[in-house]
């Protein structure tokens, strides 16, 4: 949810919030309230006998199906085709674009049908995984790009062997992606996460031949 309004995350947290609670205060209602029991059972016949009628009412000819089951199921399916389409725009944190040459300018504005060189997150990720997988003196490495305000922001994270200095691998961080940025011209802004544990206490320096 990086690319949505801050104030519109917490309102739609806020109002899941609220259905939930009252879900809960519902279901809890019904062990001692008997009244409330007796209409939620109600209204469970009333709604059940309403869609029973409505099924029986829309048969599709030569099947036991129904019109509205069909709906229901072309609904649903698109509803599951939306969510797969908005994973795949949005994975990796929905960061596409890394760089962007300018293009031929005139009078400090971009020129109509200039050609521009642009450069895909993917290449960023994939340039520093594999450096950083060469390196023994890392257990495991991960490397993904978000997006933060509209800006491209890679995000590195890096478990060192037990004995490895932080700032040294802090250091040698850095050093690719200032490589990276006189490769590719510019380079988006970075977070650095040096994470610890039992796989750093286990994966001790091992000998190299």
């Amino acid at each position: 949810m990086n690319n949505t309004n801050r104030a519109l995350n917490r309102t739609f947290i806020f109002v899941v919030g609220l259905i939930l609670l009252a879900a809960g205060a519902a279901a809890a209602a019904l062990q001692f309230w008997p009244w409330w029991a007796d209409q939620w059972q109600y209204a469970g016949r009333q709604t059940s006998q309403f869609v029973a009628d409505a099924l029986e009412a829309s048969p599709v000819p030569g099947t036991g199906f129904s019109w509205w089951m069909l709906a229901a199921l072309a609904v649903l399916l698109l509803l599951v085709i939306g969510m797969i389409l908005l994973i795949a725009s949005v994975g990796g944190g929905g960061s596409r674009e890394i760089y962007r040459s300018p293009s031929s300018t005139r009078a400090g504005r971009p020129s109509a049908g200039a050609d521009q060189v642009v450069l895909d997150t993917s290449f960023a990720v994939d340039a520093l995984k594999n450096s950083l997988d060469k390196r023994p003196d890392l257990v495991s490495s991960s490397v993904g790009a978000f997006t933060v305000s509209r800006q491209p922001v890679l995000h590195i994270g890096v478990t060192p062997r037990q004995g490895t200095s932080p700032r040294l691998v802090a250091d040698e961080v850095d050093t690719l992606l200032r490589n990276l940025a006189l490769v590719v011209g510019d380079a988006p802004a970075s977070c650095l996460t040096i994470q610890s544990g039992l796989r750093a206490q286990l994966g001790r320096n091992q000998r190299v031949l």
